[in-house]
């Protein structure tokens, strides 16, 4: 069976065509619905001209999965786990489109219409994440009253129980359901075979990891809000990579969350530009 792996931004930006196309060939590429949001909506048209043009103009060379907030309704509203991500992909034969890879892409009303629909989701889901920044802490005690010199170790501690503990998890779920039941499933449903399972994990992981880095006290400034969207697009690659048990990053963090998740699963980062290209995604 083809081994599985979700290709995030950081890499198409760092990994060399040859590399890219090589990764496709051999694996079975997921490309998530935020990677083609941060494509689109990048301030550097030629990046975004370069990225796309990394993929094989061949229509099937990756399945295409929707975003994180399609796949958990589609869970609640199926009353069982999805399993099988590459399951979820959207329908079709894919291919980017060619003026995309060539920069002479002009978007149909159709697409300006998705991209404000995503953007607007994109605010609500970044404010959610916020507020989950500045909580955290309290489905952690242990963060509580500690030295200031304790705080970073009480952190990482923190982090390797949401990947290790589900008991753990399973217990901040009831808490965040007991505040809403209308979107979340009953707790004795749900295990680390549901995307709403890897998702609080990748949301609490990456809430912690703020939390730590502003030691506990967040001021929600123009920086810290355009970061706690970028970290939010990286928990999106990262729960989807959790699933299938591989992921393509030139991401620091984002590796580092999915080798907590997944510690024998697969990550390809980019290679040198002058290593040999059959070596290029050997893991």
């Amino acid at each position: 069976m083809t081994q599985k792996l979700v290709i995030d931004k950081s890499f198409l930006d760092g990994a060399s065509t040859t590399q890219v196309r090589d990764v496709v060939a051999r694996y079975h590429a997921l490309v998530i619905e935020p990677l083609f949001y941060e494509l689109m909506t990048t301030e550097k048209p030629d990046m975004q001209r370069k990225a796309f043009a990394k993929f094989p103009s061949e229509p099937g060379a990756f399945s295409l999965i929707p975003n994180i907030g399609t796949l958990l309704r589609n869970e609640f509203e199926g009353r069982e786990p999805l399993r099988r991500l590459e399951g979820c992909a959207i329908e079709g034969v894919h291919k980017f489109n060619d003026g995309l890879r060539d920069g002479n892409y002009v978007p149909t009303a159709q697409v300006l219409g998705d991209l404000r629909a995503w953007e607007a989701e994109v605010v609500s889901s970044t404010q959610t994440f916020l507020e989950m920044c500045q909580s955290v802490h309290q489905f952690f005690p242990e963060l509580s009253g500690i030295e200031f010199r304790d705080f970073p170790a009480a952190i990482a501690t923190a982090r390797r129980t949401v990947a290790t503990s589900q008991e753990r998890v399973m217990e901040i779920y009831a808490q965040l359901r007991a505040q809403d039941a209308t979107s979340m499933l009953p707790p004795e449903t749900v295990g680390p075979d549901w995307v709403s399972y890897r998702f609080l994990q990748c949301h609490l992981l990456a809430a912690l990891r703020l939390f730590g880095k502003h030691q506990g006290n967040i001021d929600v400034t123009a920086g810290v809000r355009l970061r706690a969207e970028h970290a939010m697009h990286d928990l999106e690659y990262v729960s989807a990579g959790s699933m299938v048990g591989g992921i393509a990053t030139n991401d620091r963090e984002v590796e580092e969350d999915f080798r907590l998740l997944c510690p024998s699963g697969l990550v390809i980062k980019p290679m040198r530009r002058e290593t040999d290209s059959s070596e290029a995604c050997l893991p």
